[in-house]
This record gives C-alpha cells, structure tokens and sequence, in this order.
C-alpha cells in the first residue's frame, strides 16, 4: 500500500496548484525513496529499455526512458508503495488514483539539448480536454534554469489554445496534428509570468497536464540533471486512439472514451486491483519486442519531452 508522505500539502499549495498549474514542493518523500530511485535512474540510463533506446539522443548524450515500472522492481515500487500517489490524490481532489505512466528525463553536463515549449496533454492519448491529470517531477540533482531546470508559464493550463507535440528533434510524426503551433515564449519573455525554481535533490513539481513548460540545455560545467516524472490520473480520465501520441508498447484493450484503466494503467488508490497488477507482481512484463519494434519503427519516435 502507497505511504503517507512526510507531510500533506498546505491549503496554500493546492491553492496556487489550482491557479498557477504548478508547484514547487519540499519535504514530501523519504531519503530512503530518493537514494532508491537516484540508483535506479542510473540503472535504466546503463540498462535502457527499446523506448529508452529509441526517445534518448545518444550523439548529444540526452538519456530518456518510460514504462519502466513495467520491467524494473523500484520504479514498480514507487507506483505502488511511494508516497507518489497521495500527493498526486491531493491535487487531483480524486477518490481513484490510477498510475498513468513514468519517464525518466537526464541531461548530463554538458548536454546541449533544450525542450520545446509544449504542454503534455497533446503528446498523450487521451481526451485532451480531461483535466484530472497531473505530474511529479522529482530532482536528483540539484537544478536552476541554467542546467536545464523546468520553467513553466504560470496560469497557462486554462489557456484555450491546444498545441501541437514537439519534441526536440521536431519529430514530423508527433507533430503530425491540427493543433497550433506552441507561442514563441523565449523572444517575448517580459510578456508571461515565468517559474524557474532552484531545486534540491528530492524537491519535486507538481503539475497540471495542461500547463505549457520547457528547459533551456544544460548548460552547466559541473551539474548533470537527472530527474524522474511519474504520471497520475483521477476519476473521468478518458483514453483516446489519436494519431500523433506517445507509442504504448504493451496491449492494454482500450478504445476512444473508455476510462484509463486496465494492466497498463492500474489503480494504485484507494487500493490496487488485483486483476490489474497480477502480471506485473509476479516479474517483470517487457513489451513484446517485436510488437514494439514494429510500433516505433511506424512512428519513428526520437528525443525527450521534459
């Protein structure tokens, strides 16, 4: 069963969650959870999986990975035993929590790849006008905006607009969509209300699906950065098939306008379902590894979204 984190969220967090679509936290997971996962995100970069293998940018030394609570047994863990998923309960004001899906994010010094402006929702297949999606974004390394610390354009999540998913390389398959084109923030900067905090190991963002962010390269001569976001949904999140959406590389028996659920997202809170997670609690469960190598050889995915 999922922990209790070291404290709630103050009133005035969740506050400035609702109206900024972001927040910076502190003190909410154990040092024993952040040492853990610290050597786990080391273990994917030096193990990655075919998601891994295809999203990272090997020449400019970007190191990405998702589904990883699939194959390793920590980044299971923190889906299920973490406090990871009553923080994520708190802003999403959700009876059901279900886990959505993990992402590892690594820019070593030097590591001159910036993310495009871009909010997620457009990159994930489901409905996009579904609200109850957020994310946890924790350092393990200390980060600024100078070694490619997350900057966020605040009250952006209740923009109109839907824009179209870059990656950095400008992927034309993820970009293949009738969405806008994101605003071009860097040349206008004084005309939004940025945030860019200094973070500690352990320190993490919690975000709206919605809210528009990206991050200069890391332009560091001393700091990597390494972080790691897990992905959670609460009551009436739907699944969408949309062309231009991050490949899922295992069979999950969705269709447009079923809820998020099932063996690929399963619910954590208020306690997990047996059915779901029986494959997963027994060893790890790979993708197929022709069926993925199928699928992204389709959609050609290459680069990093946060």
């Amino acid at each position: 069963m999922s922990e209790t984190p070291l404290r709630d969220l103050s009133p005035e967090e969740i506050a400035a969650y609702d109206d900024d679509g972001v927040i910076c936290a502190r003190g909410l997971f154990p040092d024993s959870w952040i040492d853990r996962m610290s050597a786990a995100i080391d273990r994917a970069i030096a193990s990655p999986t075919p998601m891994g293998r295809a999203i990272s940018i090997k020449d400019e030394g970007f190191s990405g990975d998702l589904f990883l609570w699939k194959t390793d047994d920590a980044f299971r863990d923190w889906v299920f035993e973490s406090p990871a998923a009553r923080v994520a309960q708190q802003v999403l004001r959700a009876k059901h929590v279900r886990h959505f899906y993990d992402q590892t994010f690594v820019k070593p010094v030097g590591c001159h790849v910036p993310t495009p402006w871009h909010h997620d929702v457009t990159f994930w297949p489901v409905n996009i006008e579904d609200r109850n999606l957020c994310s946890i974004w924790i350092a393990f390394d200390a980060v600024d905006r100078a070694s490619s610390g997350l900057e966020f354009v605040k009250g952006s999540h209740r923009w109109p607009e839907r824009f179209k998913a870059v990656t950095p390389d400008y992927n034309p398959y993820m970009m293949d969509s009738d969405f806008e084109d994101a605003p071009e923030i860097d040349s206008r900067r004084d005309e939004y209300d940025l945030f860019c905090p200094d973070m500690e190991p352990g320190d993490c963002l919690i975000f709206n699906a919605h809210v528009v962010h990206g991050s200069s390269a890391n332009h560091s001569t001393e700091a990597a950065r390494r972080a790691f976001s897990s992905r959670w949904s609460g009551d009436g999140v739907r699944y969408e098939d949309r062309h231009a959406t991050m490949p899922l590389l295992w069979d999950h028996g969705l269709g447009t306008g079923d809820p998020i659920g099932g063996s690929l997202f399963p619910q954590v809170l208020p306690a997990p379902i047996a059915g779901e997670c029986e494959r997963r609690t027994s060893g790890p469960e790979p993708p197929d590894l022709a069926y993925a190598q199928k699928v992204l050889a389709s959609v050609q995915v290459r680069g990093p979204k946060s």
